[in-house]
């Protein structure tokens, strides 16, 4: 149990007896009323995503028992993603895999690259998610101006679409050329920087 003192986001909680992760979190206080705490959750199996608002002083939460678990992503295979468990110790040839569905990743394959590090969210030993790193660093496949020739000129304050290669739209400043590495923001889906290869 953690109070409401101790909330962070990442957190997965036990909610009517169903685990969802904290995707952001909010102390509000109201005045000579008691401080609630507004979270906006994601379900760990459904991938719905809710809003609760809960009195802040009287509530104890439940963290409900997830393992976190390093994982590489290996590949897609048209139906299912696979992992590599990342045990110390374990022979590299003898790796476990772990494979989840579309389904069960949500919005979280958009940002599913080739050889990623994370971490396998496993509940009662079953995988039911991934927690993302705060950031990712994707290639451009093509930008507004790959997409549309007519459009050469850009005002130097003006953004526009470009596609990554995971098939993420993301806003980019227009200095951002197809082939170019950008890092974006997992939380929200925002271009961050270019990455320049050193």
């Amino acid at each position: 149990m953690i109070s409401s003192h101790e909330m962070k986001k990442g957190l997965v909680l036990e909610i009517e007896g169903e685990p969802y992760v904290v995707l952001e979190w909010q102390h509000v206080e109201q005045g000579r009323e008691s401080a609630n705490i507004r979270l906006k959750l994601r379900h760990l199996r459904t991938g719905a995503i809710i809003e609760r608002t809960l009195d802040a002083g009287h509530n104890k939460f439940r963290l409900a028992p997830v393992e976190r678990h390093p994982v590489i992503f290996m590949y897609w295979d048209g139906q299912l993603y696979h992992f590599v468990l990342l045990d110390a110790g374990t022979d590299p040839d003898a790796q476990e895999e772990i494979m989840l569905s579309p389904e069960a990743l949500g919005d979280a394959r958009k940002y599913i690259i080739d050889n990623l590090q994370l971490d396998m969210l496993l509940l009662n030993g079953e995988p039911v998610g991934i927690e993302l790193p705060e950031s990712i660093v994707m290639r451009v496949l093509e930008t507004d101006a790959s997409v549309n020739p007519d459009s050469h000129y850009k005002h130097a304050k003006m953004e526009g679409p470009a596609r990554l290669d995971t098939g993420l739209l993301v806003l980019v400043p227009p200095f951002i050329s197809p082939g170019d590495l950008i890092r974006v923001s997992t939380s929200n889906g925002e271009y961050m920087e270019r990455v320049l290869l050193a």
